[in-house]
């Protein structure tokens, strides 16, 4: 669906909305600009919205998620598979500014597939769509001490990691010094 959305310099562009959806509790934005380079790829944009600004996803675990979403709504509607995604009505978008993003490409019959089948709530008040969200979440347990324990093998895992650079790191110094040695 194409809007008309300001960026930071109060500038107007003509964006097509491709996907408005919630992930936890925070909503995406997903438009191009129609712009499809020589190999047949659309430009795309992602943002997160945070009050009235899409905002770049600078978390690379946030946009791992946001990818496999992507990919799971493309399958999904490729196959005729329910999707999972909550979308939002896409005149909440009235306020929003652009302000970074987060760019990627995808093939034109696969940008297709992304912005097809949008599950929009009935309400246009969006905070429905975000309770219902919430109400979904209810019935998903939360096993923290797994999480927990989780958290500690990758901690281990990095402490490790970090003992060996640091080895490493010795090793090439003492080489560096050998040769220093030599030179002198």
């Amino acid at each position: 669906m194409a809007r008309t959305l300001k960026n930071i310099d109060n500038e107007k562009l003509d964006v097509e909305v491709i996907r408005y959806f919630i992930n936890n509790n925070n909503e995406y934005l997903i438009y191009s600009l129609n712009e499809i380079d020589d190999s047949g790829y659309t430009k795309l944009y992602a943002s997160k919205i945070i009050g009235t600004k899409a905002c770049i996803i600078t978390d690379d675990d946030e946009w791992n998620i946001i990818k496999q979403i992507i990919k799971e709504i493309v399958r999904n509607n490729r196959d005729g598979s329910e999707l999972s995604v909550i979308d939002i009505d896409e005149n909440n978008l009235d306020d929003v500014i652009l302000q970074d993003t987060r760019v990627f490409k995808l093939q034109g019959n696969l940008v297709n597939l992304l912005s097809e089948n949008k599950k929009v709530a009935k309400s246009e008040n969006k905070e429905v769509v975000e309770s219902s969200y919430e109400e979904e979440l209810e019935d998903i347990e939360i096993n923290y001490e797994e999480m927990y324990k989780s958290s500690l093998e990758k901690i281990e895992e990095l402490v490790k990691q970090n003992e060996s650079l640091t080895d490493k790191l010795a090793q090439y110094q003492s080489i560096i010094d050998k040769i220093k040695e030599m030179v002198e």
